[in-house]
């Protein structure tokens, strides 16, 4: 080995220097783009964060009106339960009144159809509201409240054929009370007396 001159060791020093300088400005850039790159991460977060937020007041909300909607369709139960428990009474006064009126004992049937209807009506109101625990399977079909009112409910938003109060209380034909409360779910499919 022999002596390294001064412009060879300057040539060498510029090339080590250069080197150095490339591989500082490829990390610089790399330091760039991962700062770019942080800040794309942070405004994700960010969004995520701030959707994390709608959707749990949403979540909230919904479930606020499902309590609310729960309630309304409760007392719209219990109003129509107390309606009818008015109409069974109405209707039980007004059969015995035509007691011998109506032939073959019509009214009769008509007064024990009444007492049948007040004595089911006549139940605890929570007797027909849906209980919040699971009540194992019975091995017959349980008389369901909910079920009849989303019918009813289904029907009146579909077409405008469903029960109406003043049709059954003012009839403007013939009017069978017994096959009206089967078609509601409020009576059993027993005996059919006709």
């Amino acid at each position: 080995m022999g002596k390294i001159s001064q412009r060879e060791m300057e040539k060498l020093i510029g090339g080590i220097r250069e080197a150095y300088e490339m591989k500082i400005r490829q990390l610089e850039n790399r330091i760039d783009a991962l700062n770019v790159e942080n800040r794309n991460l942070r405004a994700s977060v960010a969004e995520y964060k701030s959707r994390e937020g709608h959707v749990g007041r949403a979540i909230v909300d919904a479930e606020c009106k499902g309590e609310e909607i729960r309630e309304f369709y409760r007392l719209t139960a219990e109003t129509e339960l107390k309606t009818l428990q008015v109409f069974a009474e109405k209707w039980r006064k007004l059969a015995e009144q035509m007691i011998g009126i109506f032939p073959d004992n019509e009214a009769e049937r008509y007064v024990d159809f009444a007492d049948s209807l007040s004595a089911l009506l006549g139940k605890d109101p929570d007797y027909f509201l849906p209980k919040e625990e699971k009540a194992p399977a019975a091995e017959e079909e349980k008389f369901d409240p909910q079920a009849v009112i989303g019918k009813y409910i289904e029907n009146e938003e579909e077409e405008e054929n469903g029960f109406n109060l003043d049709d059954v209380l003012n009839p403007k034909g013939g009017l069978d009370l017994e096959k009206l409360c089967r078609n509601l779910g409020l009576m059993d499919d027993g005996p059919q007396t006709k």
